[in-house]
C-alpha cells in the first residue's frame, strides 16, 4: 500500500510540473486579420481558438500585449488533453491609422520555448475629415500631437527602430520648438521644421538605436521637447518597448559553445503563510555548456520577492545556489508573483520563475 502511495504522489509531482511541445498545441490560426476598418471605428475583438493535442494538462500562466492598446484574456483552468480552449484580446484602434501589426506573448508550461506569439494585423483607414480631437489627441495647449506614446513592440538589442509623431498648430500665431529638456541615451531624433504656422504641421521621427540600451525587458522611457506654447511648453512623448538579446547572428560553431543553463525548479510554492511571515527556498543554476553564462539582470515584479543573485558569471560547469525569499508583508490572500532572469544562454534568454503563496492575516 505504501509503494502505491509513493507512486502516486511521485506521479502527481511530475505532472504538476510537466511541460508540453508548443507544436502539440495547435491553433486554427496564430494570425487574428480584422481586414480594413475606418478610423475611429469601435474596438476589436480577436479570438484565437486552439486545441490540445498533448497527453497533458496545457496551463497558460501568463500572456503579455506588445502594447496598452491591446489587452488579452486566456482560460484560468488548465485546457485538458484533446480539448479546445480560446483566447481573447480587445484592440482598441482608437487614434491609429495605417497598417496595424499588434501582438500577445502566451507564457505557458512549454518545455522548448519560453513563449509563443500570437499577431493581430490588419489595415485602419485614414481619417476623411480633418478632425483635431481625433487626429491630434494630444489636448495640451495649441500645440497639439497625433499621438503621445510610441509602441515600439518586441525588439532586439542590434537594430534601430523609427516612427514618428505629427504636430499641429491651432494656434493663430507661430509656435516654433526651442530645445530638448531631456531624452535617454539610445534615442534621436529628426525634425521636419521647428517653426509651424498656424493651421500646419510638422512631424519628428525618433529613432530608438537598440544596441545602446543597455537593459533588457520592458523599458518605459519618454522624451521631451520644450516649444514656446505658453499654454503648455513641454511636448513629452513616452516610448515603450520590450528588448531582447540578438542571437540570430551567432555562428554554428558559436551556438555549440554557447552557455546552457539549467535551473533546479521554475515553480516555488511557499504554501500557508502568516502575513508578515518571511521565508525562503534554494534554487540551482547550473552551467552545462562550454562557456560561461552571465546573469544579465534579475528582474522581481513586487517588492515581496528577491534572489541573492547579483548580476553575476557562472564558469562552464560550475553550479551555484541562491535564495529566493518570499516576504508577506503588505500582501494578504492567495499570492502568485513572477521573477525574471534575463541571460545569455541562447535557448533560455529569458527564465520565468513562479511564486505562489496562500497568506493568511491571522490577529
Amino acid at each position: 500500500m505504501r509503494k502505491v502511495v509513493a507512486l502516486l504522489i511521485s506521479f502527481w509531482a511530475v505532472a504538476a510540473f510537466a511541460q508540453i511541445n508548443d507544436k502539440e498545441i495547435v491553433f486554427d490560426s496564430e494570425v487574428y486579420d480584422f481586414g480594413t476598418v475606418k478610423f475611429g471605428d469601435q474596438k476589436i475583438n480577436a479570438t484565437f481558438i486552439f486545441t490540445n493535442n498533448s497527453p497533458i494538462d496545457f496551463e497558460i500562466r501568463d500572456i503579455k500585449a506588445s502594447c496598452g492598446c491591446t489587452v488579452p484574456s486566456w482560460p484560468e483552468h488548465p485546457i485538458k488533453p484533446g480539448k479546445k480552449g480560446i483566447i481573447s484580446a480587445t484592440f482598441d484602434p482608437k487614434n491609429l491609422a495605417g497598417e496595424v501589426d499588434k501582438t500577445i506573448e502566451i507564457f505557458a508550461n512549454y518545455n522548448v520555448i519560453m513563449s509563443k506569439i500570437l499577431t493581430i494585423s490588419g489595415t485602419i483607414l485614414e481619417p476623411v475629415q480633418q478632425d483635431m480631437s481625433k487626429i491630434y489627441p494630444g489636448q495640451f495647449g495649441y500645440l497639439r500631437q497625433s499621438k503621445n506614446t510610441i509602441a515600439f513592440g518586441n525588439i532586439t538589442n542590434t537594430g534601430s527602430y523609427t516612427d514618428k509623431v505629427v504636430f499641429i498648430n491651432d494656434y493663430n500665431l507661430p509656435l516654433k520648438f526651442t530645445g530638448l529638456l531631456r531624452s535617454p541615451e539610445y534615442v534621436t531624433y529628426t525634425m521636419s521644421k521647428t517653426v509651424i504656422e498656424p493651421g500646419d504641421t510638422a512631424s519628428i521621427s525618433i529613432t530608438v538605436h537598440a544596441d545602446r540600451v543597455k537593459d533588457y525587458g520592458l523599458i518605459n522611457s519618454d522624451i521631451v521637447f520644450k516649444t514656446n506654447d505658453k499654454s503648455f511648453p513641454l511636448k513629452a512623448v513616452k516610448m515603450a518597448f520590450f528588448i531582447t538579446e540578438d542571437f540570430s547572428q551567432l555562428s554554428k560553431k558559436s551556438l555549440k559553445k554557447a552557455p546552457k543553463l539549467v535551473v533546479s525548479q521554475t515553480e516555488f510554492e511557499f504554501g500557508d503563510m502568516r502575513e508578515g511571515a518571511k521565508s525562503s527556498q534554494s534554487l540551482t543554476l547550473t552551467n552545462t555548456g562550454k562557456t560561461p553564462l552571465k546573469i544579465y539582470k534579475v528582474e522581481t515584479h513586487c517588492g515581496c520577492t528577491s534572489v541573492d543573485l547579483e548580476e553575476s558569471e557562472i564558469a562552464a560547469g560550475e553550479t551555484k545556489t541562491v535564495q529566493l525569499t518570499f516576504d508577506s508583508i503588505f500582501v494578504s490572500g492567495m499570492a502568485q508573483k513572477e521573477v525574471t532572469l534575463y541571460t545569455n544562454d541562447p535557448n533560455k534568454h529569458i527564465v520565468k520563475l513562479y511564486v505562489k503563496a496562500n497568506v493568511l492575516n491571522i490577529q
